[in-house]
C-alpha cells in the first residue's frame, strides 16, 4: 500500500465489468459485441482496439477529436505484441531498453561483480532443467511448516522466526520519515488483497467477480501440485476470500489512496510504548522484532485500523483461517520462481486478468526478473556497457530549464499570497534532480549467489535486502544514496520506463528507461522535445504543487506551508477540474472519476502550460502544430479492453485519449492553431477551462 506519487505509464493494469467475456468457455468475442464501447462523451476511446477497428477513414480535421486525427494511421496499423497489455511509444522504448539490457546480460566481456551477479541470476532463471528437477520441493517445505502449525502459540513462533520464508499478516519495511525526512522510520502496511481494491469486498462489482473466478480456475491447480485435493483447494480459496473480506473493511480503498490527504492519513507515528497498546492479542511487535526490526524505537503504522481488525481475528478459533490465508498467499507469491508448470500457471492468471494474448520469450522474461530482483547490479552493468554521460547532461539541463520556467510562472500567479509564493519557489530552489542515473549506489558486496538454483537465489536476495532495510532502522538518511520505493523493491530499476516526483525527498527523477523513440531523441526539434520528454519532466515537477504533494515543504517534510486563503483558493480551482472530469464518459456508460485523476490532471495541465511558456521564451516562431502533435503522439496507444477498464476504475491517471484531448483544449494556442470554434468537439469556452496553475 506504499504510495509514492508517480508518473505511472500504465504498467500496472487490471480488469473491470467483464466476467461474461470468459463465462462458460466464451472466447470473449460474442460478449464484447454485446457491449457498447464507442459511446464515450465527448470523445470515443479510440485506444481500444475494438473501437479503432470500426473506423474506415481518417477524419478530415482535428477539430472534433485531436487524439484520433493525430494518431489515426498509427492506431489503425498497430497490433498489441504477444505478452503485452498495450502498445505505445512507452512500450517501444521499453522494448528497446530491454534489448540493450539483454545484450548486457549476454556480454561475457563485462568484468564487474555487478555484471557477474546479474548474469548468474539470468542464467539461473533460464535453467529449466534444474528448475523442473526441483519442482515445487523448495516451496513445499514452507507450506508443510505452515500446515503443521496446531496452536496459535506455534503460529506466533513461526511468524516471529526470521528464517520463516512464507507470507506474513502485515508488511514491514523502512520509509523516509515524513516528519523528519533526513531519517528512516519503520513502516507498517496492510497485506495486498487478491481482488486489489478493498472496495470490492464491501460492494462486489463484475470486476471483483471476474478476478475471483480467475483465481478459482487456476489456483487449485497449483495447490494440487502441493498435495491438496481439488475439494481442499476450493475450500482454502473460499476461506482466504472470506478472511480478506473481513480485513478489507479496515484497508483503504483505491479511491481513498488517491485522495489529497493520503499522506496525512498514513503518517501515524508512534513510540514503542504507544505501539504496544494498539493490539491486545496480535503480538505484532514481537513479530517485527523476530523479523529483524528489534532496534526500532518509532513506527509509522499506515493504517492502524487494519492491525486492530487483525487483532480481533488473531484467536485460537480462527487458526485455520489464518493458516489458509498464509498458504494461499505464499503459494501465489512463489509460483513464478518454481518449475515451468508453476510459472505457466502464474502467467495464465496474469494473462486472464489483464487480457494478454501470448507471452514474452523466456529471455525477455528472464531479463525482466533480473531487473526486478537485482536492479542495482543490472543498472550498473548497463552503464558499464553504455556510457550515460551525455544523456545525463542533456536531461539535467532540460530539468533545470523547466524548474526555472516554473519559478517564473509562480511569480506571476496573482491568486497566491507572497508568503505562499516564497515557500513554493523555495521548494523549486531546493528540488534535487536525478537524471538518467544516480551518483551513489547501495552496496551489494555482501550478497553471494554462487552455486544456488533460481528459487534459492531469490530467497537469498530477499534475505539480503531485508538485512539492508533493517540496518536503516532509525538511522540518518544519506541524501546522495539512491533509494526509491517503486514497486516491490527498495531501490528502483533505473531502466524502468518511468519518471517520478518524490515529495518526501523533493526529488525529480527521470529514469534512463524512459528515454527513447517518440519520447526523447537527440535530433528532436525544440517543439518535439518540449511536447514529449519536456512535458514529462514538467509533469513530474508540477507534482510538487498538486493537491497531494503540496503538503510537503522544500525539505521533504510534511508541513502545510499554505496560507488558509490560498489553500481555499487552490481547493476551488481543483474542484472545478474535478467537476469537469466527472462529466466525461469513457465507454460503456462508465464515467471518469475526477477525484481519482485530479492530481495527475493538475500535473498534465501545469506541464503543458510550462512547456508553452518555455518555447515562447526561446523563439518567436513557435511551431505549435509540432508541439501539440508531439504531445499527442507520446500518448498514443492501442490497449486491451480489460486493461483500459482497470485503468479507468483503479488508476489515478486519465485514460490516454482523455489526457490528450482534455489538456490541449485548455490552451488558447491550441484553439488558434487549429481554428477551433464553438460547435467543434475540441472547443472549450475560456470560462470553462480548468487549469489549476
Amino acid at each position: 500500500m506504499k504510495k509514492t506519487v508517480l508518473f505511472v505509464l500504465a504498467l500496472c493494469l487490471c480488469f473491470t465489468a467483464f466476467s461474461a467475456v470468459f463465462a462458460e468457455g466464451d472466447t470473449g468475442e460474442a460478449a464484447e459485441n454485446d457491449m457498447i464501447l464507442n459511446d464515450g462523451i465527448p470523445w470515443v476511446d479510440w485506444s481500444l482496439r475494438e473501437n479503432i477497428a470500426q473506423i474506415e477513414e481518417k477524419p478530415d480535421s482535428p477539430k472534433d477529436d485531436f487524439y484520433l486525427r493525430t494518431n489515426y494511421d498509427w492506431l489503425k496499423s498497430t497490433e498489441i505484441a504477444p505478452g503485452q497489455i498495450y502498445s505505445s511509444p512507452f512500450i517501444d522504448v521499453e522494448t528497446e531498453v530491454g534489448r540493450l539490457c539483454l545484450e548486457v546480460l549476454k556480454d561475457t566481456t563485462l568484468k564487474s561483480e555487478d555484471a557477474a551477479q546479474a548474469q548468474y541470476l539470468y542464467n539461473a532463471f533460464l535453467d529449466w532443467d534444474a528448475r523442473n528437477a526441483q519442482g515445487v520441493d523448495p516451496l513445499q517445505k514452507t507450506i508443510n511448516r505452515i500446515s503443521a502449525v496446531s496452536t496459535l502459540d506455534e503460529l506466533t513462533r513461526m511468524l516471529c522466526d526470521k528464517e520463516y520464508a512464507g507470507e506474513k499478516l502485515f508488511e514491514a519495511d523502512v520509509q523516509v520519515n515524513y516528519s523528519e525526512p533526513d531519517t528512516w522510520i519503520t513502516d507498517i502496511q496492510p497485506i495486498d488483497l487478491l481482488l486489489d481494491d478493498s472496495a470490492e469486498y464491501r460492494e462486489r462489482t463484475e470486476q471483483g467477480n471476474y478476478f475471483e473466478a480467475v483465481y478459482r480456475e487456476f489456483m487449485p491447480r497449483m495447490l494440487e501440485k502441493l498435495g491438496y485435493s481439488t475439494e481442499e483447494a476450493d475450500g482454502m480459496l473460499t476461506r482466504t476470500f472470506a478472511l480478506e473480506a473481513e480485513l478489507a473493511d479496515s484497508i483503504m480503498t483505491s479511491a481513498e489512496v488517491y485522495e489529497p490527504d493520503f499522506y496525512q492519513r498514513i503518517s501515524n507515528q508512534m513510540s514503542r510504548a504507544e505501539a504496544k497498546t494498539l493490539c491486545s492479542a496480535l503480538p505484532w511487535l514481537e513479530m517485527l522484532d523476530g523479523q529483524g526490526y528489534a532496534g526500532a524505537q518509532r513506527y509509522q503504522v499506515e493504517q492502524p485500523a487494519y492491525l486492530q481488525k487483525l487483532d480481533g481475528i488473531y484467536r485460537e478459533e480462527r487458526l485455520e483461517d489464518l493458516k489458509n490465508y498464509l498458504i494461499v498467499s505464499t503459494v501465489y507469491d512463489n509460483m513464478k520462481i518454481l518449475d515451468r508448470e508453476s510459472f505457466d500457471l502464474y502467467n495464465d492468471i496474469r494473462n486472464s486478468i489483464y487480457g494478454i494474448e501470448g507471452s514474452l520469450p523466456d529471455e525477455e522474461r528472464a531479463c525482466q526478473e533480473v531487473r526486478s530482483n537485482l536492479p542495482k547490479q543490472t543498472d550498473c552493468a548497463f552503464f558499464e556497457k553504455y556510457d550515460p554521460t551525455k544523456m545525463k547532461a542533456d536531461i539535467t539541463r532540460i530539468c533545470e530549464e523547466v524548474i526555472d520556467c516554473y519559478r517564473k510562472m509562480l511569480r506571476e500567479e496573482d491568486w497566491l499570497a507572497e508568503e505562499t509564493r516564497a515557500k513554493a519557489i523555495e521548494k523549486l530552489d531546493k528540488m534535487r534532480i536525478i537524471a538518467v542515473c544516480p551518483e551513489k549506489w547501495p552496496d551489494y558486496s555482501g550478497l553471494s549467489l554462487e552455486g544456488l538454483g533460481y528459487y534459492d537465489c531469490i530467497r537469498e536476495i530477499k534475505r539480503y535486502k531485508a538485512r539492508f532495510s533493517e540496518s536503516l532502522v532509525d538511522q540518518p538518511r544519506d541524501p546522495d544514496l539512491w533509494y526509491c520505493t517503486l514497486g516491490e523493491d527498495w531501490v528502483n530499476d533505473i531502466l524502468t520506463t518511468n519518471a517520478m516526483y518524490s515529495p518526501e525527498l523533493n526529488e525529480i527523477i527521470i529514469l534512463r528507461g524512459i528515454l527513447g523513440d517518440a519520447i526523447y531523441r537527440e535530433d528532436m526539434s525544440d517543439e518535439e522535445m518540449c511536447g514529449a520528454i519536456g512535458m514529462i519532466i514538467a509533469h513530474e515537477i508540477s507534482h510538487a504543487f498538486d493537491p497531494t504533494c503540496a503538503s510537503f515543504d522544500a525539505d521533504g517534510r510534511m508541513n502545510n506551508w499554505w496560507t488558509e486563503a490560498d489553500e481555499a483558493a487552490f481547493a476551488v480551482r481543483a474542484q472545478k477540474l474535478i467537476d469537469y472530469y466527472n462529466g466525461i464518459t469513457a465507454f460503456s456508460g462508465l464515467q471518469v472519476s475526477g477525484e481519482n485523476v485530479q492530481g495527475e490532471a493538475v500535473a498534465d495541465m501545469g506541464s503543458v502550460k510550462c512547456m508553452l511558456r518555455l518555447l515562447e521564451g526561446k523563439k518567436e516562431d513557435v511551431d505549435y502544430r509540432a508541439f501539440f502533435e508531439a504531445f499527442a503522439t507520446a500518448w498514443r496507444e492501442v490497449i486491451t479492453l480489460e486493461a483500459e477498464s482497470y485503468l479507468l476504475t483503479l488508476d489515478n491517471h486519465p485514460l490516454n485519449f482523455i489526457r490528450v484531448n482534455t489538456v490541449v483544449q485548455q490552451f488558447p494556442q491550441f484553439h488558434e492553431t487549429y481554428g477551433i470554434t464553438e460547435g467543434d468537439g475540441m472547443w472549450l469556452a475560456p470560462e470553462n477551462r480548468v487549469p489549476v496553475w
